[in-house]
């Protein structure tokens, strides 16, 4: 089942999100499946109490053939691989987007048409394409090997160990520089740990708005 996942942009608010006259919203985010694909993820609601979800797992490169679409101004649809479909209609002095959700062992079938005014339409593009490129960094991660010591280095590491272990009063943050000192690796600098701490309270805030339906 894929879940969500937080990232960040300077130029746009992430996860974009689009609300009609008619209080039906368009919300893209990032996306994962059980499998460690990435996707975009579409969801269409209605905010109305009650009001019902569906949602889309676009890939990569249904992303993008959606993307080319809304440039050229083109009618186009596409259907996920649970079977769930967006359907886009251009039109003036809107387009329409519509999510149609199949039905399932545990929900009914949905649709929801939100309708995105046409100069908002190269916004909404922007952060389709920048979405798309937040799933693509997943997979540039995931393909990073693992960092393997050499013999060498693996001796140094551990003469280290025994050396801060017994220094008076030796503590994990001791023990730590020692061993990457021995490797030659730079711990995180004043301003990184400042970053990682400012990214970890907005990563906070954000999953506080996090979606309450999962498929």
């Amino acid at each position: 089942m894929p879940s969500t996942t937080p990232a960040e942009t300077s130029r746009l608010t992430y996860p974009y999100g689009y609300t009609d006259g008619q209080n039906h919203r368009l919300l893209l985010r990032t996306a994962v499946d059980g499998n460690g694909q990435p996707y975009v993820w579409v969801q269409a609601e209605n905010l109305a109490v009650g009001g019902d979800v569906a949602a889309v797992w676009l890939s990569l490169e249904q992303a993008a053939s959606l993307c080319a679409a809304l440039d050229e101004g083109q009618a186009h649809h596409v259907t996920d691989y649970t079977g769930d479909l967006l359907q886009v209609q251009p039109g003036s002095p809107w387009t329409t987007f519509e999510v149609t959700q199949q039905a399932n062992d545990d929900e009914e079938s949905a649709a929801v048409r939100v309708v995105v005014l046409t100069g908002r339409l190269p916004e909404l593009r922007e952060a389709l394409a920048t979405t798309a490129q937040f799933a693509q960094q997943r997979i540039a991660a995931g393909a990073r090997k693992p960092v393997v010591l050499t013999p060498a280095e693996h001796d140094r590491a551990w003469h280290a160990i025994e050396g801060a272990a017994g220094e008076p009063g030796a503590d994990p943050g001791t023990i730590l520089r020692a061993v990457l000192g021995a490797l030659q690796i730079l711990p995180p600098s004043a301003e990184d740990w400042q970053a990682a701490r400012e990214e970890l309270h907005a990563r906070v805030r954000r999953q506080d708005g996090a979606p309450h339906r999962a498929r």
